[in-house]
């Protein structure tokens, strides 16, 4: 039964993750895509590499439980490590919901975290966490002036030893917030340039 105050929610419909990805892929030169990046011995792939990046792409907000591991593989290779999350279906599932926008400012509230990011500082460990909010338009991102984007500026729980539902919050800046300013920072631009 519908209560009469309870709307209908229009499912959202998105692209596949592997069609996702390339579209963020497609940013960089195709030889600046699936590089193999070596580090003590070790081999990882990174879905973007290009100048002094890496971009790891993720389909979801969940933690990935290996984050931490993979970010410090790259960094002792010597990259700044960007990982970007779509988080469109967590928003339109209420997993991830915006408490206060202010300006290119967000709050958010992570309903039932599968991880637990502790306490997160901007750039935290030179790893910038983006979020994609609001779904890509179709076709070529590095023109899309659209704010889709927001950047982890810090994240706190109230206790970072475990996972706390509805107590783990996000605050954002929405520089870089469109997917041309990132594509602008890859490219050697400054991310301050995109204000």
């Amino acid at each position: 039964m519908l209560l009469p105050w309870k709307k209908k929610r229009t499912p959202l419909v998105q692209s596949s993750t592997e069609d996702w990805r390339s579209q963020w892929q497609s940013l960089v030169p195709s030889e600046c895509r699936n590089v193999p990046i070596e580090a003590d011995g070790k081999t990882m792939l990174a879905y973007v590499q290009i100048n002094h990046f890496v971009m790891m792409l993720q389909d979801g907000l969940l933690m990935q439980e290996n984050f931490f591991k993979v970010c410090s593989h790259f960094q002792r290779a010597g990259y700044h490590v960007i990982w970007l999350m779509r988080c469109t279906q967590d928003i339109a599932d209420g997993y991830l919901r915006l408490r206060r926008e202010s300006g290119g400012e967000c709050l958010w509230r992570w309903r039932k975290p599968t991880t637990n990011f502790g306490r997160w500082t901007s750039d935290n460990r030179y790893v910038t966490i983006l979020l994609q909010y609001k779904p890509a338009p179709e076709g070529d991102l590095s023109r899309c002036t659209e704010h889709i984007l927001q950047r982890v500026q810090w994240a706190e729980s109230n206790d970072n030893a475990k996972m706390i539902p509805r107590r783990t919050e996000f605050a954002t800046v929405g520089t870089p917030g469109t997917p041309a300013e990132l594509s602008r920072w890859l490219h050697g631009g400054f991310m301050s340039s995109a204000l």
